[in-house]
């Protein structure tokens, strides 16, 4: 379903020779394949999910995603086949829209655009069915201003919204952790959910330890711009977080340092 072939992404910092925030990063991912990535501050884990997304070119490298070679394509003509949600739930969302316009601008995502109404009668039944599912009450509330909702309520509009138009891979870039701790279960499991429903491959990045080894069925280690560890199931749901860590120290000779990772393990 993806692949990472030789990544190599460097920011130019107009000092010496800028930083090199990927390094000869290859990954694949097999369809409904959940993976979690993990990794200090600076390890390139945003990084790599914004050369997935388009969002930065390689410098070299290729990404094949479902077969077709994207490298070159431009974020836009990508948004057919892949879906993001953000740490902030109001990046995903047009606060000044209302839940309607939101989610009639997300099922229009990679298609082709015309002079039409907004949203379209037909599609107000699908977009009730959609929302009915979360569980919220947001079916009855398709006028309201999404700024009206609550970062958790947001939040689940942004996961459905980034699966509305059927893509193939979906990318979670922190999105539980601006949440408070009940608000971030429920919003995981809804996650699982989707994924599992729409049969969708998902890469996941957090700061959690114990999330990521709990979550989906695969979890990576980046350090430096580098893959540095590969866990697969069933070995890794038998791992801890000491495991994890002694794991890390093995890799590379030196204690895993990074305050928030520690703090929230």
């Amino acid at each position: 379903m993806l692949e990472l072939r030789s990544l190599y992404k460097k920011f130019q910092s107009g000092i010496g020779n800028g930083r090199l925030a990927l390094k000869d990063v290859s990954l694949n991912l097999r369809p409904c394949d959940f993976v979690t990535v993990i990794g200090s501050n600076g390890a390139g884990k945003s990084t790599l999910l914004n050369v997935i997304s388009g969002v930065f070119p390689v410098d070299d490298g290729q990404i094949i995603i479902d077969g077709q070679d994207v490298t070159n394509l431009p974020e836009y003509k990508r948004a057919s086949v892949l879906g993001r949600v953000f740490q902030d739930p109001m990046q995903g969302t047009a606060g000044s829209m209302s839940i309607e316009e939101n989610m009639a601008m997300a099922f229009k995502r990679g298609k082709p655009r015309s002079l039409s109404r907004g949203v379209l009668a037909k599609d107000r039944g699908y977009f009730k069915e959609k929302l009915s599912s979360l569980g919220l009450g947001l079916e009855d509330r398709l006028k309201e201003p999404v700024k009206l909702l609550s970062g958790g309520q947001r939040q689940a509009l942004a996961l459905l919204m980034a699966t509305l138009s059927s893509p193939k891979l979906l990318l979670l870039d922190e999105h539980t952790a601006a949440l408070d701790p009940r608000t971030a279960q429920e919003i995981q499991d809804l996650t699982n959910d989707i994924a599992k429903q729409h049969n969708l491959s998902v890469i996941m990045v957090t700061h959690n330890l114990r999330l990521a080894l709990a979550v989906g069925t695969r979890t990576i280690m980046m350090h430096e711009g580098e893959i540095i560890l590969d866990m697969r199931d069933p070995e890794r749901s038998k791992m801890t977080i000491s495991d994890l860590l002694r794991r890390f120290q093995d890799a590379k000779g030196e204690m895993l340092s990074d305050d928030r990772i520690l703090l929230e393990a």
